[in-house]
């Protein structure tokens, strides 16, 4: 018997987990942002499955098993609130903990000279003089939310967003370099700890991280070591996150580059411990045919 899903798309997750604690309220202007930059994300629905929202009518049709986007408490909520029980999913804090950047930086394969810090000292060892050009992220981001470019010494005002942040959470502040071409990899993992990876994706990406779009990548257009190196990444990063406690959907994405110093490739960009915009593409099944049961 086919199971039918009802689904939540709470695509601001993120802000949910930055939060850390009860009492998120989304904003109805980033949803709609959201919304319009993510209406993609439809295509994660079966031909039977149903989109959920803070507008559906009761009662929910009969029969539905809930899954979101990303199993946050206010998505679980909401599913329960309609009536429809959520699909196993891991618990908050873990979610928390493998989607904060962190995580990502403590397994490797990001950019070289690439650290994570919690206070200014630290920040002014790591940004120097204000003669090379660094870029500093929330922990808890996506969609190049959470990001300020340090070009040069800080003003007031990026003074007082670093100041914010590191209170929040930290920063994790790494060198501006210019991304040349931006892939990612789909993943999923089971409770039992097997997991299945899917192709590498290359994606089309705003200057400042939008996403736009996402295709299967061409044969060639990345280099055998290239492809290797982000491979091995995304097997390393199925394997930690089972050992973390999180089971279910996840995306790495990672960048070939160039600076005035160097160029390279980023194996590791970045996890997202949910669904993406590229899983349907970059994943050999649909989530419909994927159960954590």
């Amino acid at each position: 018997m086919t199971r039918r899903y009802g689904w939540l798309l709470n695509l601001d997750a993120e802000m949910e987990l930055a939060r850390g604690r009860p009492g998120y309220v989304p904003q109805r202007k980033l949803l709609a942002q959201l919304a319009q930059h993510g209406g993609g994300s439809r295509a994660l629905l079966g031909t039977n499955d149903q989109l959920l929202d803070e507008h559906t009518e009761l009662p929910v049709t009969a029969g539905l098993v809930g899954r979101a986007w990303c199993p946050t408490p206010l998505a679980l909520a909401s599913l329960r609130r309609l009536g429809v029980e959520p699909e196993p999913h891991p618990d908050a804090k873990v979610l928390r903990r493998v989607n904060h950047r962190l995580f990502a930086h403590e397994l490797g394969g990001g950019l070289p000279e690439q650290l994570y810090v919690q206070n200014r000292e630290q920040l002014a060892t790591c940004l120097g003089d204000g003669a090379r050009r660094w870029l500093l992220k929330r922990p808890l981001g996506f969609a190049g939310r959470g990001q300020l470019r340090a070009i040069g010494p800080l003003t007031e005002k990026q003074g007082t967003w670093v100041d914010a942040s590191l209170k929040r959470d930290g920063l994790i502040v790494e060198p501006l370099v210019t991304p040349t071409f931006e892939v990612s990899l789909h993943g999923f993992v089971w409770r039992s700890g097997r997991y299945e990876m899917g192709e590498i994706c290359a994606q089309d990406v705003s200057e400042r991280g939008v996403f736009r779009g996402v295709r299967r990548a061409e044969p060639g257009e990345l280099l055998a070591s290239e492809q290797a190196a982000f491979r091995e990444r995304g097997e390393a990063v199925a394997k930690a996150l089972f050992g973390a406690g999180y089971f279910g959907p996840f995306g790495i994405d990672g960048y070939r580059y160039a600076s005035d110093e160097a160029s390279g490739f980023c194996a590791l960009s970045e996890i997202n411990a949910r669904y993406t915009l590229g899983f349907v593409t970059g994943f050999p099944r649909h989530p419909s045919e994927l159960s954590l049961d």
